[in-house]
């Protein structure tokens, strides 16, 4: 896998290199459907903490600690009827305090404290560099939901930020 020569250096810094590879546990190889890009991620990165919360661009930047995330389906089940999709967790960032997604299509996700569910990037890449360079995500609203509360601001249906889906 390619990583932008931006973030890099993050991975470098907790041991990466290209050929770093781990065997995905019996669990993960039950949990993720054959071809969902999830596998490549934790093979790729399993077991890696990257990056550091601190300062960002645009928000704080986050740490992210790879791993297969477990039992995430009563957080995400209504989210892969909604996307029509598989989510697969496949990190904790900023301290734990939230969970990353990735769609059978390569498309990225958060779940935050408070359930705040979030747009991160059309591909890892970009989610990575969303997180780790302390990049704003997108907030998603539920059908008949009027508002979420990211960043301390309030965004509504109306609000361009909104990730319509």
């Amino acid at each position: 896998m390619e990583i932008p020569n931006d973030i890099l250096p993050f991975f470098q810094s907790a041991g990466w290199y290209p050929e770093h590879s781990v065997a995905l546990p019996n669990k993960a190889q039950s949990l993720i459907p054959e071809g969902h890009p999830a596998a490549m991620i934790l093979s790729t990165f399993g077991g890696l903490k990257v990056g550091r919360v601190g300062l960002g661009e645009e928000c704080a930047a986050s740490d992210i600690i790879f791993g297969l995330i477990e039992d995430s389906e009563d957080a995400v089940g209504k989210w892969n009827d909604l996307l029509k999709t598989k989510l697969i967790g496949i990190a904790e960032y900023h301290h734990s305090h939230g969970e990353l997604f990735i769609d059978a299509a390569g498309k990225c996700y958060s779940l935050g404290l408070h359930d705040t569910f979030c747009f991160e990037g059309d591909n890892f890449n970009q989610a990575a560099r969303n997180l780790l360079l302390g990049r704003r995500s997108r907030p998603m609203l539920l059908p008949g939901e009027e508002s979420v509360m990211v960043y301390g601001e309030i965004y509504t249906a109306k609000s361009p930020e909104v990730y319509r889906y």
